[in-house]
C-alpha cells in the first residue's frame, strides 16, 4: 500500500496539485477494499461511518482524478453507474458478471494476453491496458 500511496503522492506533485487526506482516503478505500469493486456512494458511506468529512462531491472529484492518474480504473459492471479498482496488478483482467444476482468473478488468462497482444499488433495498435467485462449467469443462479 506505501508503493501506491507514494505512486499517488508523485502524481499530484509532478502537476503540483495538493496531496490532501481526503485525496489519500479515498484512494486508500479503493486500493484496500476487501469486496472489489466500490462504487462512489459506498466509497463515501465507508469514509462516513469511518468518522471522515467527505462530501460524495468530493468522493467524485477525486475518482475522476485517479482515474485520470491511471492509478485507478473505471469499469462498467452493468450498473447505472461507475465502480473503481487499483490499476496497479490488475491491469489485464477481466470480469465474470451474473445478470440474475449482481456476482463479480476477475479472472485473468495467459490465452487472452496474447490474443489481445495479437490483435493490437494485427491493426498497427500500441496496447497499454484492457479490461473485459463478459455478462451472463453464475452457477448459482442457474441452478
Amino acid at each position: 500500500m506505501m508503493t501506491e500511496l507514494e505512486d499517488l503522492r508523485e502524481y499530484l506533485h509532478a502537476r503540483k496539485l495538493k496531496a490532501t487526506r481526503t485525496r489519500r482516503l479515498i484512494f486508500q478505500e479503493i486500493i484496500t477494499s476487501s469486496d472489489g469493486h466500490p462504487n462512489a456512494s459506498e466509497i463515501h458511506e465507508r469514509l462516513t461511518r469511518k468518522g471522515e468529512k467527505v462530501s460524495l462531491a468530493s468522493v467524485y472529484r477525486t475518482l475522476a482524478l485517479l482515474v485520470k492518474s491511471g492509478l485507478v480504473s473505471q469499469v462498467d459492471l452493468g450498473e447505472d453507474h461507475s465502480h473503481y479498482e487499483p490499476e496497479g496488478a490488475k491491469a489485464g483482467h477481466g470480469h465474470l458478471i451474473c445478470l440474475s444476482c449482481g456476482a463479480v468473478t476477475e479472472f485473468s488468462d495467459t490465452q487472452i494476453h496474447r490474443l489481445i497482444g495479437r490483435i493490437g499488433k494485427d491493426h498497427a495498435f500500441k496496447l497499454d491496458k484492457f479490461s473485459i467485462q463478459v455478462f451472463g449467469y453464475c452457477g448459482k443462479c442457474l441452478r
